[in-house]
């Protein structure tokens, strides 16, 4: 069995289990072992196993170039301990070989988190004597005796207290080893997470001291004793002794240098996290079956924080989420995305939608004239007017541009009556800048009025933006219409394209304007003017066709 140690530019050491015959490895998510910082190339060096077990390294055109024990090379077969730099991270090759192992599984269930809560948990833990419950025979023993248990109990509090208040994976793993490092002949461990594939991440690597790590000797666990702890989800106690028949048939049964070894499954409420594994380099029988059960109470307390972290990480996504659509959608279509997630595609899509564009007139001539807090004190009352009239519509806030406004209505949930609900948005906007102006001028302020422009068509819609930050908006040629209508608006006025008139034609007044000429188009554009004082659209009792 081979595998990396990886050791990162932060000196943080994980691990790499090799299992498949070709192995991907570059800065990007699409491969199999993920290097992520610029040093390394999207798509670095490619390994490929070949038959025999020979392992041969390939660098696929990378930037920064695959070195092997200091050599730059385009082609290597790995020997054992070979050291290979990409980038920034430095990755040791490990080849374990085959070593006779005697493993025990622990009885009972594999819940183990039930012991957490157990009043006689010391008597769980006991130690009993070699006679199988008889009284011990000298005052010493007795003493040995009541000092492991008094260790144990002071470890197991330790935990409970120490992990209570923890909300991450990486911290957790790291507390938990420091704990567990306080047992008795434990030289170091690693813990393995499952990952959303079903596969095992790689895992975090710690030594109880600098001598054990120097010694660059790594960790191999079979295959055949993951498969065992994750299928009867019982801890397994190893030992350093002949074969045990129940492995005979296993073919990867390989450790590297370990005299003894215990592997606990992370399990809390069924749902299993991953694997807990600690061992001894220095001594056989390290470990007895009565340290195996205090270590698997540790583990399935580790499996508790695990799943508290999961739990937090959920919710704040979900916060996150929420704050995010906030800024551009409805509380109540906000809902409906966030029950039913399925039904919204976000990483981009053609669709049909409506955009609409509005803009002040003359704002930024008025605006030379108002002190900057005057600027945007109303601007932000304007804002806020027009995008609740927004959201009430079941539109999407894109961005403010400057002074103007850019909504989408389709987009991202499509609706039978977008355009209408576009249209009636624009028209409530016409009046809201009526009222708003009486408000501003009996403060002293000049009125205001706002052109819109409003098209439907086939749009790009997802998130864009950089791997910094990203905005759900549209793009393509009915989003660029719609900009042009705006501007060829006047103040108070509303212009819609023929494409948007075909979808509300009947529902609300308009009159068609001479045929104008926008940039990006050859032919001139058909135009028509919202009579927009009067009725709101939808009314019942408005059906209006175009005035010629």
């Amino acid at each position: 069995m081979a595998r990396f140690v990886i050791t990162d530019p932060q000196d943080k050491t994980q691990i790499f289990e090799i299992t498949a015959s070709t192995v991907s490895i570059g800065r990007v998510e699409s491969n199999d072992l993920v290097l992520n910082h610029r040093s390394v190339s999207r798509h670095h060096a490619r390994l490929n196993v070949l038959p025999g077990g020979t392992t041969l390294l390939i660098d696929l055109g990378s930037l920064n170039g695959t070195y092997v024990n200091g050599r730059q090379v385009q082609e290597h077969p790995l020997q054992d301990q070979d050291r290979i730099n990409i980038g920034m991270f430095e990755l040791k090759y490990e080849f374990a070989h085959r070593q006779p192992l005697h493993v025990e599984a622990a009885s009972g269930s594999g819940d183990f988190s039930r012991l957490v809560s157990v009043p006689k948990l010391a008597t769980a833990l006991k130690v009993p004597d070699e006679a199988g419950g008889a009284s011990l025979r000298t005052t010493e023993e007795r003493l040995k005796a009541l000092e492991q248990e008094n260790k144990a109990l002071k470890l197991l509090v330790g935990v409970g207290n120490t992990l209570a208040s923890i909300l991450t994976a990486d911290e957790i793993m790291h507390r938990v080893m420091e704990l567990v490092f306080q047992m008795d002949h434990v030289e170091r461990g690693f813990v393995m997470l499952l990952d959303e594939k079903g596969g095992f991440r790689p895992a975090v690597l710690m030594y109880k001291d600098d001598k054990l790590k120097n010694l660059g000797r790594g960790v191999a666990l079979s295959r055949s004793v993951i498969e065992r702890v994750t299928t009867e989800r019982l801890p397994l106690l190893i030992r350093d002794v002949e074969e045990d028949e129940r492995f005979s048939k296993s073919q990867s049964l390989r450790i590297s240098g370990i005299r003894s070894a215990m592997c606990a499954p992370l399990i809390y409420k069924d749902r299993l996290f991953g694997l807990f594994y600690v061992d001894c380099l220095s001594r056989p029988y390290a470990f007895s079956k009565e340290e195996l059960s205090i270590f698997s109470v540790v583990a399935a307390e580790a499996a508790i924080s695990f799943d508290n972290a999961r739990t937090h990480e959920e919710l704040s996504r979900r916060a996150l989420e929420r704050r995010a659509l906030e800024r551009f959608l409805d509380s109540a279509i906000v809902d409906k995305i966030l029950a039913s997630p399925d039904q919204v595609h976000l990483g981009g899509e053609n669709q049909i939608a409506t955009i609409l564009f509005s803009d002040i007139r003359g704002f930024t001539r008025m605006s030379e004239r108002m002190e900057p807090h005057q600027v945007v004190e109303l601007l932000n009352e304007y804002f806020s007017e027009m995008t609740e009239l927004i959201f009430e519509n079941g539109g999407t806030l894109d961005k403010y541009l400057g002074d103007g406004i850019m909504a989408i209505f389709g987009a991202p949930l499509a609706k039978r009556d977008d355009s209408l609900r576009a249209v009636k948005t624009a028209i409530e906007m016409q009046r809201a800048m009526t009222q708003l102006n009486r408000k501003w001028q009996e403060r002293g302020q000049n009125a205001l009025q706002i052109g819109v422009g409003v098209n439907t068509g086939s749009v790009t819609a997802g998130n864009i933006g950089s791997a910094k930050r990203m905005d759900y908006t549209v793009i393509g040629d009915a989003v660029n219409l719609a900009s042009r209508l705006c501007a060829n608006a006047a103040g108070g006025q509303i212009l819609i394209s023929e494409s948007t008139f075909a979808e509300i034609s009947g529902h609300t007044p308009a009159r068609r304007l001479a045929p104008i000429r926008v940039k990006g188009k050859e032919a001139p554009v058909e135009v028509y003017e919202i009579l927009w004082d009067g009725p709101v659209p939808g009314s019942r009792d408005v059906i209006i066709s175009a005035q010629a």
